[in-house]
């Protein structure tokens, strides 16, 4: 497999963002491992294999609505929305005549293409518990989505089992419906701290500012407080993980169609 090559149209598709947003004042920053990569190796991280945006959700949304007639043909912009077999609570950019399976839905889905994630951050209670009770529910809403998608899931036990059961009280709209006034909740409310779909917590006050940094030799949006996001996230960021804890994020290898 070339993972370069996989980077190289994973970088197509952020431009594709980067040129909707840039047109359309939209806000947009790197994020996850991408912002890692851009710090660190200002690029890629060598063995990563997929690319992390994230937006507050007003630019989220904005985004979504503008993408729906700007977005080229070329690609495919997956949402609970516009696939009905898809459940995250996040949006994918996909490559349209490339394959690049996931383990958790590959069955299910229909477009399956090479992609990059982007992210909605949301407002989350400043009470600890309160936070901490946000973050439950929405892990208990993301999960009975993804059951009523038939994804594979790892086996949880009773938890699972619990979840199954009350997922059956519900259509799949409505639990996406409930998870999505979830993380809304608190948006009109002044908190100290941002949730994301993967359900880190972050300060608030690293999304107050916006910087230029590098990534492949292209600047882009990152938060001015990187360096507190990327602690919440992976600690002393600047570390190295060992070698057998580098790998891809699927065991599926990509098919590049056109693109090879």
């Amino acid at each position: 497999m070339s993972l370069l090559k996989l980077q190289q149209l994973e970088l197509k598709i952020l431009l594709e963002l980067k040129r909707i947003c840039d047109k359309h004042n939209i806000q947009y920053f790197l994020m996850g491992g991408t912002l890692l990569g851009a710090v660190r190796h200002q690029g890629f991280i060598p063995w990563d294999d997929d690319i992390d945006i994230g937006m507050i959700r007003s630019e989220y949304n904005r985004f979504l609505e503008i993408c729906s007639e700007e977005l080229s043909e070329e690609y495919f912009l997956q949402t609970a929305e516009t696939e009905c077999a898809y459940a995250s609570s996040f949006a994918k950019i996909r490559l349209n005549g490339t394959e690049y399976p996931e383990p958790q839905n590959y069955k299910v889905i229909n477009h399956n293409g090479i992609y990059i994630d982007v992210f909605p951050f949301d407002k989350t209670p400043n009470n600890v518990f309160l936070r901490k009770m946000h973050n439950l529910t929405l892990k208990g809403l993301n999960t009975i989505s993804l059951v009523k998608c038939d994804y594979t899931l790892p086996d949880w036990s009773i938890i699972l089992k619990m979840l199954t059961v009350v997922s059956k009280l519900f259509s799949r709209e409505k639990v996406i419906e409930m998870r999505s006034e979830l993380f809304n909740k608190f948006n009109n409310k002044n908190t100290k701290y941002y949730i994301n779909s993967t359900l880190n917590i972050y300060p608030a006050h690293v999304f107050d500012k916006f910087i230029e940094l590098e990534f492949e030799g292209i600047n882009f949006p990152a938060p001015a407080g990187y360096h507190t996001y990327l602690e919440c996230a992976y600690g002393d960021y600047m570390q190295l993980p060992p070698e057998d804890e580098r790998g891809r994020h699927t065991p599926f290898m990509p098919n590049f169609g056109k693109y090879a």
